[in-house]
Order: C-alpha cells, then structure tokens, then sequence
C-alpha cells in the first residue's frame, strides 16, 4: 500500500456545502462586526471538512460537524467591538465577557429552528473532553 500524505491545507480537496439562509445571514453579520472572526470561522469549517474526510466520517455527520464549525463563534457578534477588536491582552473582566460568547451563541442557535441542532458548535468549542473550560 502506498503511503499516501494528507494535507490538512490542501484547498484542493475542500467541499464546499451550502449553508442555509439563517446561517448566511448569521454569518454575515459577524463578518460585517469583526472580519477576522468571519475568516476564522470559515477556516475552522475548512479545517473540520479535512479532519471529518481523513477519519472517513459518515457523510452526514461531517456536514453537521462542518456547520457547528461555521457557527462556533457565532455569539460574538454580541461582544462589544472594544473587547472583540482589542489590540492588546485582556482585561480580567473583558475576558470574563469574552467568555459569554459560548453560551450567547448556543442560545441564539436554540432560538432558531434552523440552528437550533448546531447548537452544540456555539456552546462546547471552549469545553475539554473531561467537562472542564479550556481558555
């Protein structure tokens, strides 16, 4: 068998899904607030497409993978501009409102029919396998 090397980069192999319209709007209104987590989240999505092809995942599930991606940091667009766009480190206080985003962004998925089974993207993305938050 011929070893075969997988670039995670490749954008050759990307499939590209549609995304619903509640999506598009969603996602394009955290692009208009903050361009770079717009980008980001598209990349995330590329990224999860990769990972989900080279694990053989059931088609299905890699789409709903693909889109949790697209909406992980969904909740943002709730974060004020002057914590999301903050060139420096953090205060210990506008961290503690950067955090909200998860839990802002599950509970806007769970407001809309459409997003609602992509909630998990939005409210586990900063959650550790044993439960804990990673930061």
């Amino acid at each position: 068998m011929k070893n075969v090397v997988f670039d995670f980069y490749d954008n050759t192999n990307l499939k590209s899904y549609n995304l619903n319209e509640s999506m598009r709007y969603q996602l394009n209104i955290l692009g208009s607030l903050d361009v770079f987590t717009r980008k980001h989240c598209e990349n995330v999505a590329s990224l999860t497409c990769r990972l989900c092809e080279y694990m053989h995942l059931d088609k299905n599930y890699t789409v709903y993978c693909i889109m949790c991606a697209y909406l992980h940091d969904v909740g943002k667009q709730f974060i004020p501009p002057s914590i999301l766009q903050k060139p420096g480190k953090l205060t210990d206080e506008e961290y503690e409102i950067m955090k909200t985003h998860t839990t802002i962004g599950y509970e806007m998925c769970m407001k809309d029919p459409k997003l609602r089974m992509y909630a998990a993207g939005p409210l586990y993305h900063h959650e550790a396998l044993d439960g804990t938050r990673v930061s």
